[in-house]
């Protein structure tokens, strides 16, 4: 769990609504709640990937299953404290591509996300909150894809605007858009440096 807290404690909020999840993220580490295992059912911690391509144009996005919309790749930490590992592996789970790499070092965005109340897998599933960390990676838009069965239906790469726009659960709108906004900030300062 030291490890998981430390890289918390090392991100750097890039709005208010970082810096308030950070403190929330903070405080749920060090309490002992179960927090990386979906049996809590109030709130646990998941890893997602804004993968994109080596322009900073399309994200890597799933047809996901149970919200019928695109999304995301991601995933439950299910027990694992390690947040890059979980992204690591829902990556290539949920997509089939095994060969990408960071964007940025370490954690690139944080976000409490509300999950409404569904059935998976014949099993009902109250809502209840994600505590998610974010990773950015660039992949090649070339790369072979395939969906992962019981999990999405397609795999595609999507304009960000585009994604942004078809969001219709939870605050993913929200969060998509501060994401590319905030790479739009790091290349534009790449470009003056």
């Amino acid at each position: 769990m030291q490890n998981a807290i430390k890289e918390i404690q090392d991100f750097i909020p890039s709005c208010e609504q970082e810096e308030v999840d950070k403190k929330i993220f903070l405080e749920v580490l060090q309490s002992d709640c179960n927090c990386f295992v979906r049996e809590n059912l109030l709130f646990h911690f998941t890893s997602s990937a804004w993968v994109m391509n080596e322009t900073k144009t399309h994200a890597l996005c799933a047809f996901h299953n149970i919200y019928q919309e695109w999304s995301w790749l991601g995933g439950h930490c299910d027990g694992d404290e390690n947040f890059l590992r979980v992204i690591e592996k829902e990556i290539t789970e949920e997509s089939g591509i095994k060969d990408f790499r960071l964007y940025a070092n370490g954690i690139f965005s944080l976000e409490t996300m509300a999950v409404h109340a569904h059935t998976k897998n014949g099993k009902y599933v109250p809502g209840h909150i994600h505590l998610n960390v974010t990773y950015a990676f660039i992949a090649d838009d070339k790369c072979a894809t395939r969906i992962a069965e019981g999990e999405n239906t397609d795999v595609a790469w999507k304009l960000f605007d585009e994604l942004i726009k078809s969001q219709s659960h939870g605050n993913s709108e929200t969060v998509y858009q501060k994401i590319a906004d905030k790479i739009k900030r790091i290349e534009l300062d790449k470009k003056l440096a």
